[in-house]
């Protein structure tokens, strides 16, 4: 709030205080003579007193800063919890709210693993590439690694699956396609090819081509930065309130299996419920870890995973197929050691994925790391037990 202060002034007005001694009034005191002025003094006073209580009471102290400030939206109110709308996590301030998204296509055939980066990813889309090999779509906000890969090729359901988090999509090559789609500048579509922007990116000493190409979020958010893509909004999966403890049943479901194709690129997850997160193995045996740039390693364990049956239909100038990416399809839901069994709903590729139970209410979500498994209705399918 602005106050605007107006300085009072005597408007010009001649005050005629000559008397002649003949007609000169008794004297009177000095207050009643300036009765008037001293009204005016004290309302003056008053209203001074009030304005500077108001402004005592009401303005932000020097460490706090109120949303809506001439300084803009990218401050920090005290009183306010910040929440990730990728991962419902908490984040520090409403600039990290909208942050630009980007969406990284990593690859997922035995000579890329084990892949880098993937662990810091708010949410996984899974889906076969070509040829039965599973390819991921990470998407990044709040979390920015500094060693990802190897990064691949886009297709066009991974596109149209990026489309409502208004992410840059960080890959190399692609189908013809999915390459029309996202090139075309009036589709709305943010494209950060390694082909057209190859600072971005590097070829990692000790892996062969093409299973070595990498990038970073130091590199990736100069090219955001350049290209004016610096902020994403999207409302995000509908999660559980933050201070309510999840609901685990007495009987957990333990082993989950996902069939996308062959033993190789079937996900296998185990519920552990000291984290209560499911951790991630490959059905041909062998845990799927993360590389951290010193060569560290740790298991992949999404709090939350989900897997969607999707349709089949033919590619262009392709024997591969794309994948449905909108209408409805069946949705396992597995969190807090238990299965919901719903379907998946999305009226158009503007639109975001929507998790529904059998009465069709919207599955509130675990916070955290989400991992999304679309497997082909013709050919695969979801066990656990």
């Amino acid at each position: 709030m602005k106050l605007r202060r107006e300085k009072a002034e005597n408007g010009g007005v001649i005050i005629d205080d000559f008397q002649t001694p003949h007609n000169m009034p008794k004297k009177e005191s000095w207050a009643k003579r300036h009765k008037f002025p001293l009204i005016i003094i004290s309302s003056v006073l008053g209203v001074a007193i009030i304005v500077a209580l108001s402004l005592l009471v009401f303005m932000p102290s020097s460490h706090e800063k109120i949303l809506g400030a001439d300084d803009g939206d990218d401050v920090t109110n005290p009183d306010i919890v910040y929440y990730s709308h990728l991962t419902g996590r908490e984040v520090a301030n409403k600039a990290s709210e909208t942050q630009a998204a980007t969406c990284i296509m990593i690859e997922n055939s035995p000579d890329a693993r084990p892949q880098s980066g993937l662990k810091d990813a708010g949410v996984i889309y899974e889906a076969i590439a070509e040829g039965g090999i599973t390819r991921f779509m990470a998407i990044y906000q709040e979390s920015k690694p500094n060693f990802i890969g190897p990064v691949r090729s886009v297709r066009l359901y991974y596109a149209h699956w990026a489309k409502p988090y208004n992410c840059s999509i960080a890959h190399a090559g692609g189908a013809s396609d999915a390459l029309a789609l996202i090139r075309n500048v009036a589709n709305g579509y943010r494209d950060i090819d390694e082909f057209q922007n190859s600072s971005a990116y590097w070829r990692q000493s000790g892996r062969y081509a093409p299973h070595n190409l990498y990038t970073s979020f130091e590199r990736l958010d100069k090219l955001n930065t350049s290209k004016g893509y610096i902020s994403s909004i999207f409302e995000g999966f509908e999660r559980l309130d933050a201070d309510d403890a999840p609901a685990i049943p007495d009987k957990t479901v333990s082993n989950i299996t996902i069939k996308m194709s062959s033993a190789l690129y079937n996900p296998v997850y185990t519920y552990d419920a000291e984290t209560n997160t499911y951790l991630r193995s490959h059905q041909s045996g062998g845990k799927h870890f993360d590389k951290a740039q010193d060569g560290s390693l740790k298991q992949y364990a999404p709090s939350t995973v989900v897997a969607i049956g999707v349709q089949p239909v033919s590619r262009p100038d392709s024997a591969y197929a794309n994948y449905t990416t909108t209408g409805s399809g069946t949705a396992y839901v597995f969190q807090n050691g238990s299965v919901v069994e719903g379907k998946w709903s999305r009226p158009t590729v503007d639109d975001e994925l929507k998790l529904l139970d059998g009465n069709g209410n919207v599955i509130l979500l675990n916070r955290g790391q989400t991992w999304i498994s679309a497997y082909p209705n013709n050919s695969g399918s979801v066990s656990w037990n």
